[in-house]
């Protein structure tokens, strides 16, 4: 296996899948199709919220120019305040880096070795907890069991020059947020230190809070659109199965069906057989019925799009 992370997709199967892997108990993660309190509260009880977006030009300008939170404000006396929090220091390793920010800062069941993780970092400032989270090869091959294996390992911390191309570069970037010590906190592996947003009492007041702290940081994207959520819950099927509610335990069940499959869809490098099948499809044909073949193909894949 590389040494490298590789990336992974915004998905709640794939999350509920890596942390069980790694352990943790009665989690589970949800795709939030409306960001909205009604929605949320659906999902009760809430641990946190994952926010995946397009990191863009306004995101590169404030890095630039002094890394200062994009709304809301840095908690300088996080450690006091016994906020765990981990700097990102490899690019790819965002999503797993924004769900192990969320999670060490609950009172759930961890699991031994995120338990034995969080002791051994206790006293750490970000920095440190951000290398450690890295060079961890459990967590980095727990992670990388969930994607197709790069054939090049990028171990870039930094995202993409200024003068990029906004449009193409492709990056993605997870954050979360959670509610702790009354406020709502935002933790961004890219960011100095964890952000402080509006106070927040208890669960109740986090979810008619949080849509607000997320929309008004999409509205600093302007016509962007491409965003997603996840909300971190409790594990629905044991919630059934303790309820007694045998439809919900039969749309739990169903859920893992769909979410295993998707799983191992993913982990197959399907390169190997794309160029094998080209192989031996060229292998049969001269020069010129070769580009003839391609001149169809190209025809075709112009006509779906018209």
């Amino acid at each position: 296996m590389s040494s490298g992370w590789n990336t992974i997709d915004s998905d709640a199967g794939l999350f509920t899948r890596l942390i069980e892997k790694l352990g943790v108990k009665n989690i589970q993660f949800e795709d939030l199709y409306s960001i909205d309190s009604e929605s949320i509260a659906q999902l009760s009880p809430v641990y946190g919220v994952i926010f995946l977006f397009k990191y863009s030009k306004i995101d590169r300008q404030i890095a630039k120019n002094g890394n200062a939170p994009i709304t809301g404000e840095y908690d300088l006396s996080y450690q006091e305040n016994d906020i765990f929090f981990g700097n990102q220091t490899i690019q790819n390793a965002c999503g797993t880096q924004a769900v192990i920010n969320i999670l060490l800062n609950q009172e759930i069941d961890l699991g031994e070795e995120l338990s034995n993780f969080k002791s051994f970092v206790g006293g750490f400032d970000g920095e440190m907890i951000g290398e450690t989270i890295s060079n961890s090869d459990l967590i980095r091959s727990v992670h990388n069991s969930f994607s197709t294996p790069n054939l090049i390992v990028d171990e870039d911390p930094n995202p993409p020059p200024e003068d990029s191309d906004d449009k193409n570069d492709g990056l993605f970037h997870f954050i979360g947020y959670i509610h702790k010590n009354g406020f709502i906190y935002e933790l961004d592996g890219l960011k100095n230190y964890p952000i402080k947003h509006d106070e927040c009492k208890d669960m109740d007041d986090f979810i008619t809070k949080i849509p607000q702290v997320l929309m008004k940081r999409i509205a600093k994207y302007g016509n962007e659109l491409r965003f997603s959520c996840l909300v971190i819950t409790n594990d629905k099927l044991n919630q059934a199965k303790d309820l007694g509610d045998e439809e919900m335990k039969y749309q739990e069940l169903n859920k893992r069906k769909i979410w295993d499959k998707e799983i191992e869809l993913r982990q197959h490098d399907y390169t190997n057989l794309f160029v094998n099948m080209i192989k031996g499809i060229s292998s049969k044909l001269d020069d010129q019925q070769w580009e003839a073949l391609l001149d169809k193909a190209r025809e075709r894949t112009k006509a779906k799009f018209k």
